[in-house]
């Protein structure tokens, strides 16, 4: 049968058309790093579809896998996570599901150093992106490889569509850059969060059993650098002081010292510790005192027990009480959080005095969009060393086997750190 023009072309424009309306429609876009291969990436996105997808990243193709979840009168859309593994370290690669197209370049592999390593860091975004967006701009030649986030993403407290939106107004930078890192007190005690939409919809690597006991902490390597995230509020879903309570916060502790004691520094030279709750924070906001002194901890086992002088909300003095001596054994180069809506380094600092040889360097990074840090105490501390709680901005890692660069910059310049210091392998 031989076909006239005029009907061909109706034929060939129906089809193109049934393409167009089968391809499936996706939103909030979002890379991770993967738990089901080392040196994976996950891809995150939301769909009405529940039918595993088909996505295609340089000449492999994935299904996904989806669920969604309901919190009272909320249902989220079609939560789906593919897995890409056996990527080459460095390399970009394009991946598509979808009408939806984006290019990613890989981590680098455990001890890689062909290229530097190069991460971002911050906390406390809220519904704001240019701290993350500043991620896309090269410093000093040098790309963003990674984001790591210090607790406060989202800031949705229980209304669950404001994580919707919020990945979509972040879908332009994560679905370039993976992104991981830890949830914080607006992921897990405000308004019944209960880690439910962190866990859901931020696939890490930690295994199915980690994340249905709440058990969030985990460790990775980039490049250079070993990074541990560690949950300030671990334990919270039971009663402080409690039995329950405290078996979980000395799980952590346990976890934390096999970690570290399994950790190559040939490979990884620099240690990097990234939680939500600063203890050495000399803004006003979210002061903390297990003792009689600030900064000091006077009975150890009692302030791990939860016993706190003020601030019962503020659990990292608790945590402090014995972590910062693991923070010392193991030599940890720096401790990076959140919570607070500033940025601040510390000298190296042990037992709230300034120690050049056995100290650790801790940044507060939490100036990502949620307002500003106000105030500071009356005496400022000697182991302060610079501090900016006026303006949005986000820190910068940048590790070679001769040095790591910790650099902050302000969101109005992303070009010109306003603060800076190096580490020494």
């Amino acid at each position: 049968m031989v076909l006239s023009s005029s009907l061909r072309t109706l034929l060939f424009s129906g089809l193109a058309l049934q393409s167009i309306v089968a391809a499936p429609s996706v939103s909030q876009v979002h890379l991770g790093i993967s738990g089901a291969c080392i040196g994976g990436i996950s891809l995150s996105f939301a769909s009405s579809e529940s039918k595993p997808l088909t996505v295609k990243v340089g000449d492999q193709t994935v299904k996904t896998v989806a669920s969604t979840y309901s919190v009272g009168s909320y249902t989220s859309p079609y939560l789906h996570t593919a897995s890409f593994c056996n990527l080459a370290s460095g390399k970009a690669y394009t991946y598509s599901v979808g009408s939806f197209q984006a290019t990613f370049t890989a981590p680098l592999k455990s001890g890689e150093d062909k290229t530097a390593t190069v991460l971002g860091i911050l906390g406390d975004m809220d519904y704001a992106d240019g701290s993350t967006r500043s991620f896309l701009t090269p410093y000093n030649g040098h790309v963003t490889q990674a984001i790591l986030v210090a607790g406060d993403w989202s800031y949705a407290n229980g209304k669950h569509p404001k994580w919707d939106k919020w990945f979509d107004l972040q879908s332009k930078i994560f679905s370039q850059l993976p992104v991981t890192g830890i949830n914080g007190n607006h992921e897990t005690t405000q308004s019944g969060e209960a880690y439910t939409a962190y866990l859901r919809r931020m696939p890490g690597p930690i295994s199915g059993d980690a994340m249905a006991a709440l058990r969030t902490y985990y460790s990775l390597d980039i490049g250079l650098v070993h990074a541990i995230f560690l949950d300030d509020y671990v334990g919270s879903t039971h009663k402080t002081g409690g039995t329950n309570w405290r078996r979980e916060r000395d799980l952590q502790l346990e976890w934390l010292q096999n970690d570290l004691g399994r950790v190559d520094r040939t490979k990884t030279p620099y240690v990097i510790v990234v939680k939500h709750n600063p203890f050495y924070n000399s803004y006003d906001d979210h002061q903390c005192m297990c003792g009689s002194t600030r900064f000091e901890i006077d009975d150890v086992a009692a302030c791990w027990g939860g016993n706190y002088k003020s601030a019962k909300s503020e659990p990292h003095c608790g945590l402090q009480a014995k972590l910062e001596d693991v923070y010392a054994q193991y030599k940890v180069n720096v401790v990076f959080a959140g919570h607070v809506h500033g940025y601040e380094r510390t000298k190296p600092v042990l037992k709230n005095q300034v120690d050049t040889q056995n100290g650790i360097v801790y940044v507060t990074t939490g100036a990502g969009g949620r307002g500003h840090a106000g105030s500071r105490i009356d005496s400022i501390p000697n182991w302060s060393a610079f501090a900016e709680g006026d303006v949005y901005g986000a820190s910068r890692l940048i590790a070679t086997r001769e040095k790591m660069q910790v650099l902050w910059f302000s969101d109005d310049d992303t070009t010109t750190p306003l603060d800076s210091f190096e580490v020494s392998p």
